[in-house]
């Protein structure tokens, strides 16, 4: 596996997101009563004219659209695309949460990307993305396909985020904010829960599509790049003493490749405009046969000097994790510290 280290400093979802709550035609987003949107967890609908679906181009379309979710311990792809040529675009796919169309316009001398939220359905984004040829429709893919991709990311975040918001865990989040005095929205079902000082676990404790969140507090770090340069060896700390195996010699840790362990980490903002740091990756048991992905968030809390860590990791070695972990991601940014 190859190493997967990274250190960047970016806004992410929040300065993506501002500023373009524009419908296609430029108007504002429609007030007017809008029908629910449909579409699985992370389904997209892609638009694309026939003849560039049909061309080289159609491998750097999926090169961004399908490209594999980062963390996992196997190869998913970041949507369950559908396609659909213009023609075929009717009335009853208008209504799909996220969708992107590729065009060709041979009036345009350069590319243009517009991005409009709830036009015909609510919750809905639609990206849209006309090029004068195919040529610059794959540089401006090379290019600027991270900022599509962040942006369809952080609406199904954004979704899910507002169903857990419905449903939750009542209990996790009252067990939260005795241990650390704040709130969550976890899924319903997890419910299982352990309890230490500034440390919380809890589980649906089942043994396939085990869905864990983890709490913890640690020391204030104003300075982030030595934040995340150490977080790995904290991370490894707080779960060996509260996550152990069933033997004494295993307890849960960060999968490592020749000593260097495999995650991704990085300073994002949320949509609220807080800024936190990422880390994402795989776990295991030391000396023991299981694991999974996991992501972790860590939010700045100087005024009581410390640094909250919410965790969502993953335990289903049968099915795919994706929509697991994409959920448990959701559920972090929940986070609420002001109770």
């Amino acid at each position: 596996m190859k190493r997967m280290i990274l250190i960047l400093t970016q806004a992410f979802c929040m300065v993506l997101m501002v500023g373009v709550f524009m419908a296609c035609d430029g108007k504002t987003e429609r007030r007017k009563v809008l029908p629910s949107s449909k579409g699985l967890p992370n389904e997209l609908l892609l638009i694309v004219d026939e003849a560039v679906w049909n061309s080289s181009l159609r491998d750097s379309i999926e090169k961004v659209l399908k490209a594999d979710v980062p963390g996992l311990s196997q190869s998913e792809p970041l949507f369950r695309m559908m396609r659909l040529y213009p023609q075929h675009f009717t009335a009853r796919y208008t209504t799909m949460r996220n969708i992107v169309e590729l065009r060709i316009n041979p009036n345009l001398k350069e590319c243009k990307m517009n991005v409009a939220y709830n036009v015909k359905a609510h919750p809905q984004i639609y990206i849209s993305i006309f090029a004068p040829n195919p040529s610059a429709l794959s540089s401006f893919l090379s290019v600027r396909g991270h900022d599509v991709v962040d942006l369809l990311v952080c609406s199904e975040l954004e979704y899910e985020m507002q169903q857990l918001k419905k449903k939750y865990s009542k209990v996790v989040d009252v067990a939260l904010r005795e241990v650390l005095g704040c709130s969550v929205n976890v899924p319903s079902d997890i419910k299982k829960v352990k309890k230490a000082e500034q440390f919380l676990w809890a589980s649906t404790d089942r043994l396939d599509k085990d869905l864990n969140f983890v709490a913890y507090s640690l020391p204030y770090e104003k300075d982030g790049t030595r934040f995340i340069s150490e977080w790995v060896d904290a991370r490894d700390s707080v779960m060996r003493i509260n996550i152990p195996g069933s033997t004494p010699e295993k307890w849960m840790t960060t999968t490592k490749e020749a000593g260097t362990p495999l995650v991704l980490q990085q300073e994002i903002r949320l949509n609220d405009g807080r800024k936190v740091y990422e880390m994402r990756g795989l776990w295991e048991m030391h000396k023991g046969a299981i694991g999974g992905p996991f992501v972790s968030l860590a939010f700045p809390d100087s005024l009581h000097h410390r640094m909250i860590v919410v965790e969502g990791f993953v335990y289903s070695p049968d099915t795919g994790k994706r929509n697991l972990l994409r959920r448990m991601e959701a559920s972090l940014r929940t986070l609420n510290m002001k109770e």
